[in-house]
């Protein structure tokens, strides 16, 4: 990477900053000291022109009622298309406060209370909350595991959509936690089965960014024919380490989708974002593709390190990371079930996300971890040896 690129995105320690991925480790894990790579948020700093725009805002000083402006959606259609050739409309595009709160208002204004939603297990863990607190029905399509590597049962698939009488379906692509990103034969398999049977497609594509080299992001609304076309999520958060700015994008391709989205927002009374939020996105959407490429390096490196450092112990499992930069592990061979948090915590360390919270309730059984690569390569040297030291110290 560029040195000067390195020093730009290098943070100081986060600690004390009521950052949650390093101050809340008391909540979670019940102590303090050790080293997180569980919570997908970067330890970068943002991109330099995010950081301008918004001084600029901040030392004019005014902050009253805020007309969006036509530089926040240009930037996102300006991206789209520069990124991955994908041509939006700005009719199509909405705003949430992030992906999830986007999917819960999505699933009440186009589903109906009792529906079933459809998504593939293991995967990310607010999806079961919004299913469950929106009154809809969990049906869950496990995906298939070989050597590390998940692919899509569509036998299965379809046979869940028809007994189930499925209405929606929740695809995570790339997908969160196991790190694929899908081929266009797996997502015409998916869209083809769902159109079919008329389906409704959320697509989560929020690391839709975030791809290692070799592969490539395909959103599903472009390979989707003729009408009922995907609703598509995304955001600056997981690009540009924008969390906290609590702004997403909701691309609603057809009329009657966003007829409906818009009688139901309307019916909350809910107000758009904050101003910094659209400066913030637009400045990254704007600017951020040099710092993006510079973070997606650094991610890589640091997925080769880890993979490098684990592969002194063959009976791990590494599933490959094709996107997002989040690596996943099966420990199983190694530690028993029973020890693996004392084990992530005690004997290595390391604040993970546990592979158990990926699966619905009662699924208790899983050994793999989730790791968060975006960070300096400092910190997954550290964290590498941390882990292998402990696994080393097993027998």
């Amino acid at each position: 990477m560029d040195e000067k690129l390195r020093e730009e995105i290098g943070l100081p320690d986060r600690r004390g900053t009521d950052c949650e991925k390093w101050d809340g480790l008391a909540g979670l894990f019940d102590r303090e000291d050790l080293l997180p790579l569980w919570v997908a948020d970067m330890d970068f700093k943002v991109p330099a022109c995010v950081r301008e725009a918004l001084h600029r805002a901040v030392d004019h000083g005014a902050f009253g009622y805020y007309v969006i402006p036509d530089r926040y959606y240009e930037s996102i259609l300006g991206w789209e298309q520069r990124r991955h050739g994908t041509q939006l409309q700005r009719e199509w595009i909405r705003n949430a406060p992030s992906v999830v709160t986007g999917l819960f208002h999505l699933l009440q204004a186009l589903t109906e209370p009792g529906d079933a939603v459809l998504i593939q297990t293991p995967v990310y863990m607010p999806f079961y909350r919004i299913i469950g607190d929106t009154g809809r029905r969990g049906v869950y399509a496990p995906l298939q595991e070989k050597a590390g590597v998940y692919t899509i049962d569509l036998a299965e698939f379809e046979r869940k959509i028809v007994e189930e009488n499925v209405k929606a379906f929740i695809l995570c692509s790339p997908h969160n936690p196991v790190g694929r990103v899908w081929t266009q034969e797996e997502l015409e398999g998916m869209l083809d089965c769902c159109q079919r049977h008329g389906v409704q497609v959320f697509a989560d594509e929020i690391h839709h960014d975030l791809i290692q080299p070799g592969h490539c992001h395909i959103s599903a609304a472009s390979l989707w024919k003729g009408a009922g076309r995907p609703v598509t999520l995304f955001s600056a958060s997981k690009t540009f380490n924008l969390a906290g700015m609590k702004n997403a994008i909701l691309v609603l391709p057809e009329a009657e989708q966003r007829a409906r989205f818009d009688r139901f927002e309307q019916s909350l009374g809910t107000g758009e974002g904050s101003t910094l939020d659209y400066i913030a996105v637009a400045a990254a959407f704007q600017g951020g593709d040099a710092w993006l490429d510079a973070v997606l390096a650094e991610v890589s490196a640091n997925y080769q390190m880890m993979k490098k450092a684990l592969s002194r112990f063959p009976e791990l499992t590494v599933s490959p990371l094709e996107g997002t930069y989040l690596l996943w592990i099966d420990l199983g061979k190694r530690v028993d079930r029973g020890r693996l948090h004392d084990f992530m915590e005690q004997d290595c360390r390391i604040a993970p996300d546990y592979g158990h919270w990926f699966y619905p309730e009662g699924e208790k059984g899983d050994t793999h971890i989730r790791l968060n690569l975006a960070a300096p390569q400092e910190t997954i040297r550290q964290a590498a040896e941390q882990l292998t030291a402990a696994l080393e110290a097993l027998h």
